[in-house]
């Protein structure tokens, strides 16, 4: 049966991971590579959190052939150009495999790297267009996002709001390059505005454009707390326009952060998060945390199945890992079947939701 964790025996067991530099024998160590502090940490800190009561669970039950799981932490602290030297700090370590990877800008960094050195890596959340169809050792058990931006134009222009505002995070460019270049052909982006940080976007402007050309919509392509905080200055500066939010603000986050000003946001999404309240680690991630997982917990789950079902296959042999992995072509995730192809990459269900009383409802499958 897995033991509960309180939280200060979770702060003692991350303590104990981050200071031990190599690994007991017979150990199988994991590379857990995230922005766990900066501005980009949500992800990960939540990937992170989840990690640790999957791999408790699993080595109480026996871990992989006899063998336990460590967790080795590498923490980008929102800079991807530190990704590269990540993976080769835990290919030297000893790592059979990395988990993480939240953002495909932090992906892409890393990708010469893994090809380098071949260490496989797993992501929950890495959804560029870029990262799709290519023979590397970089896996993800999220779909690409490539087919979100149709799904929204379809529903932008039912609802009649065919000129839109493009706003995005500049520092994510390969996600959100995925959503502006699928939405170009299909409705008119009125501008395209694009931030570091927070306080560089000139609202005065963007009133502007409201008037002059105008426009009768916003997408938004940033995370959950600047999606929110975004939306909260939109409302303070007289812009109240329709949202469209891309699956990267698809938490609880955006609703604290954003109130009643990300009423009726329109999202797309690869996770039900109503469906998910009775898995059983969400049940101790809950208890454990005294909030319900997001997505981020749900698909770092989902990307933990993955890499154990290939590390059985493989029988804990490192160099055999790419391979096993590569002939997974379906696994059982949190909310079901999860397929694979060739390429490493999954399909899975695509929900349209929208924020309606401070909460998401899926207004069904848009797959």
């Amino acid at each position: 049966m897995m033991r509960r964790f309180a939280p200060a025996r979770l702060a003692a067991l991350l303590l104990a991971v981050l200071t031990v530099s190599c690994a007991p024998r017979g150990e199988i160590t994991i590379g857990f590579v995230a922005s766990l502090s900066g501005m980009d940490y949500m992800l990960g800190t939540e990937g992170r959190d989840a990690a640790f009561l999957f791999v408790d669970r699993l080595n109480e039950e026996g871990g992989i052939g006899g063998r336990k799981l460590r967790l080795e932490l590498r923490d980008l602290a929102s800079d991807d150009s530190r990704a590269p030297d990540a993976v080769r700090d835990l290919k030297a370590a000893g790592a059979a495999a990395i988990l993480g990877f939240f953002s495909s800008s932090s992906a892409l960094q890393a990708l010469p790297v893994l090809e380098e050195t071949g260490i496989p890596a797993v992501s929950p959340t890495s959804t560029s267009a870029e990262l799709s169809g290519k023979d590397d050792p970089f896996f993800r058990t999220i779909m690409t996002s490539a087919r979100d931006p149709a799904v929204l134009a379809r529903r932008m222009r039912e609802s009649r709001h065919s000129r839109v505002l493009f706003l995005a995070a500049a520092y994510n460019r390969p996600y959100y390059e995925t959503y502006r270049s699928g939405l170009v052909p299909e409705v008119a982006l009125v501008d395209t505005v694009l931030y570091n940080r927070l306080e560089e976007i000139d609202y005065g402007r963007l009133e502007a454009l409201a008037r002059d050309p105008g426009f009768d919509a916003v997408m938004i392509v940033a995370s959950s707390l600047d999606s929110g905080t975004i939306a909260q200055n939109l409302v303070r500066q007289g812009i109240r326009k329709p949202l469209y939010l891309s699956g990267w603000a698809g938490n609880e986050d955006v609703i604290t952060y954003g109130g009643k000003a990300v009423e009726g946001a329109v999202l797309v999404h690869q996770v039900d998060l109503d469906r998910a309240s009775t898995y059983p680690l969400s049940v101790l991630y809950k208890k454990t945390f005294g909030v319900s997982p997001g997505y981020g917990a749900l698909e770092t789950w989902d990307s933990l199945i993955f890499l154990t079902e290939g590390l059985k296959a493989a029988r804990g042999d490192p160099g055999k890992l790419r391979s096993t992995l590569r002939g997974i072509r379906s696994f059982e995730g949190t909310l079901g079947t999860i397929r694979m192809d060739e390429f490493g990459d999954a399909f899975r269900p695509l929900y349209l939701k929208r924020i309606i009383g401070g909460r998401f409802v899926v207004l069904g499958r848009a797959d």
